[in-house]
């Protein structure tokens, strides 16, 4: 059997590192893809796999993906068995305070990153036996969350998007998935968290997440075996990391405010 290979996005950080390892310590080719090559060098020595690709990749630009694409198609020798659109942004704000250009920003990256990845994935997920197409929503995408109001709409529509996909990709034999992270303890967390609260990040607000439930602070590694049952264990959409993520579906189909408050006590805890 051909050796299979994953396509990341976002394959500099934390996560994106993490789900590489993952699958190239199991065999895999692994292709890390983002913005800074001097980020995606550090990563691929943490992945430390022979079989490890990185490409440079604007996820807001179709010729970026093209490109990075058929690199990979090279590489992989013309299959993709898994696609993880990973790459995402999340400013936060108000939003009456937010610019029009972080806006559009937070949209293009983490909206039309997903579509541009899925769209010039599909003529190598098409000729790959179980290919599946993975993306990265978010919690927020449960409940929406204030000051992270257009990050919450991107998310939305990321989860949204991998459920018509999964109606969309069935015909090509190609899966549809979505991973629902929680608080994933990352440098972009702690870069957000630590500007967020205004002071250094030992006094900031990630030290006073919960010990439990579905916001306590969870290693990136679970997000990569989330990928990997992903692609192995299971034929289900959401994947909620931790699994108490998705108590807040659950909740919100019987009682919307109920939710609503459930997300508010998160938010404005003592």
């Amino acid at each position: 059997m051909n050796q299979r290979a994953i396509f990341i996005t976002g394959g500099a950080g934390g996560m994106g590192v993490a789900t590489g390892k993952r699958f190239a310590d199991a065999g895999w080719k692994v292709g890390l893809f983002d913005l800074n090559q001097q980020a995606l060098d550090e990563a691929k020595s943490a992945v430390d796999g022979s079989a490890v690709m990185t490409g440079v990749l604007d996820v807001t630009s179709t010729a970026s993906f093209t490109q990075a694409v058929s690199d990979f198609s090279n590489f992989s020798g013309g299959r993709m068995d898994l696609l993880f659109n990973n790459a995402g942004i999340a400013p936060g704000g108000l939003l009456e305070d937010m610019s029009e250009a972080t806006i559009k920003s937070i949209l293009e990256v983490n909206v039309m990153g997903v579509i541009h990845g899925i769209r010039a994935a599909l003529p190598l997920l098409k000729v790959t036996d179980n290919a599946l197409s993975m993306s990265t929503s978010s919690s927020v995408a449960t409940f929406g969350h204030a000051k992270r109001a257009v990050y919450t709409a991107s998310k939305f529509a990321v989860k949204g998007l991998t459920e018509a996909m999964s109606l969309e990709l069935e015909a090509y034999g190609i899966r549809s998935a979505d991973v629902l992270p929680g608080c994933i303890d990352t440098p972009m967390l702690r870069e957000e968290t630590a500007k967020g609260a205004g002071r250094p990040f030992e006094l900031s607000m990630l030290n006073g997440l919960p010990q439990s439930g579905a916001y306590r602070l969870m290693p990136a590694t679970a997000i990569a075996e989330a990928v990997w049952s992903a692609y192995h264990d299971s034929d289900q959409i959401h994947f909620y990391v931790p699994e108490e993520v998705g108590d807040t579906d659950r909740v919100k189909a019987l009682d919307i405010q109920a939710a609503r408050a459930e997300i508010k006590s998160f938010l404005y805890r003592g």
